[in-house]
């Protein structure tokens, strides 16, 4: 079980978007429900969280994110339940759609073109803030890092380049939408709304990532009879960071908890969370605040804060509805792109999410100054 977590801890970094190979959902068990329920319930929750946007014309704000936040509760949890239920030991034996012989080229590829597109777009449009050509170049820095950097696990240049994308989103945040989200913040429907939506989107990423899950696979010599806790060098993001795995087995009723946590997938994970839970707050302070508007600007309103959430939040699930959908045998070429830890769809992913959540806080709290 350690060396299968810890694999396992170190496929789950390489992207928000994986679903790693090692955490075989259940091994040779079978699984409690078909994975085609838990897609029933992911469609479900997105019905009834559209269905209260729209409803929004007709009702208060406050009843609205209140049917908005169950339609999203229930679906993550049939996402998670999507992921959970995986037949990985199926896909596990396929191949992926490209040769892992290109994933170096092609990483290192779109690396640098994410640097020299946000020095040249950056430059171009926002010359006077250049704090946004910076965050997009470290953004693209990080997709190259692996190919670029030698013995990119253990060098100390990963660590400064994690710490400087999460100051360098903290910062634009800071100076761009500090304003707006403190007014947003202060309202309180917005700002629980904003925490109950981040804390969904974390154990989301968490659970769809692996680092949690509530159906472990046998091995490694462990007795998954007993709870234990032990400490653990995880790879990725970038570098091996120091990290803690657990079992509990009897952790709700006769659901067992398993998972593997470390302090860059915490950053990671929780970034984006943060991210999101941000932008739903503005989203719930624009509803509220907007309450006498015309239902077309409160529309429009929403589909420019929540496009972005929805950007970032369909990734892990992506491959899963694959699955669904043609079977894991024609699936496994797409499972694949998102699992390898060479492959950069993942970092791809994360930076992206991070680029459009911090994007649009900026880009919201620029027009407020101008309203």
């Amino acid at each position: 079980m350690h060396t299968r977590s810890t694999a396992r801890g170190a496929t789950v970094v390489a992207a928000l978007a994986a679903v790693p190979v090692a955490s075989a959902h259940g091994g040779e068990a079978a699984p409690p429900m078909p994975q085609w329920l838990a897609l029933a319930v992911l469609l479900v929750g997105v019905a009834a969280a559209v269905g209260s946007a729209y409803a929004r014309r007709r009702t208060s704000a406050t009843v609205a994110l209140g049917g908005a936040f169950a339609g999203l509760a229930v679906a993550a949890t049939g996402a998670v339940g999507l992921v959970q239920l995986s037949p990985v030991e199926t896909l596990a034996a396929s191949q992926p759609a490209i040769s892992r012989a290109w994933f170096g080229p092609l990483t290192l590829g779109i690396g640098l073109a994410i640097v020299v597109g946000s020095l040249v777009v950056g430059r171009m449009r926002w010359p006077d803030r250049p704090r946004y050509a910076a965050l997009g170049m470290l953004l693209g820095l990080w997709v190259a890092y692996p190919v670029i950097v030698p013995g990119s696990l253990t060098n100390p240049v990963g660590y400064l380049l994690a710490a400087a994308v999460l100051a360098t989103v903290g910062y634009v945040v800071w100076r761009d939408a500090s304003g707006l989200l403190g007014r947003a913040l202060a309202d309180r429907p917005s700002r629980w709304f904003g925490a109950g939506t981040g804390t969904i989107a974390g154990l989301f990423f968490a659970f769809s990532m692996g680092m949690l899950t509530f159906v472990p696979e046998p091995g490694g010599g462990v007795d998954l009879s007993e709870d234990f806790v032990t400490t653990a060098r995880v790879a990725n993001p970038l570098v091996y960071w120091p990290g803690v795995e657990f079992h509990f087995h009897d952790f709700l009723g006769t659901t067992p908890l398993s998972g593997v946590l470390s302090v860059g997938m915490v950053g990671m994970v929780g970034t984006v969370a943060v991210l999101v839970g941000l932008n739903a707050a503005l989203l719930a302070y624009q509803w509220r605040a907007n309450d006498a508007t015309g239902s077309a600007e409160v529309t429009t309103g929403t589909a420019a804060v929540a496009a972005p959430n929805a950007c970032c939040c369909c990734g892990p699930v992506v491959a899963e509805l694959a699955v669904v959908s043609v079977g894991p045998a024609a699936a496994a070429p797409l499972y694949w792109l998102f699992v390898d830890l060479a492959s950069p769809v993942g970092a791809l992913f994360f930076v992206t999410s991070v680029a459009l959540l911090a994007g649009n806080l900026a880009r919201a709290g620029r027009r407020s100054l101008h309203s």
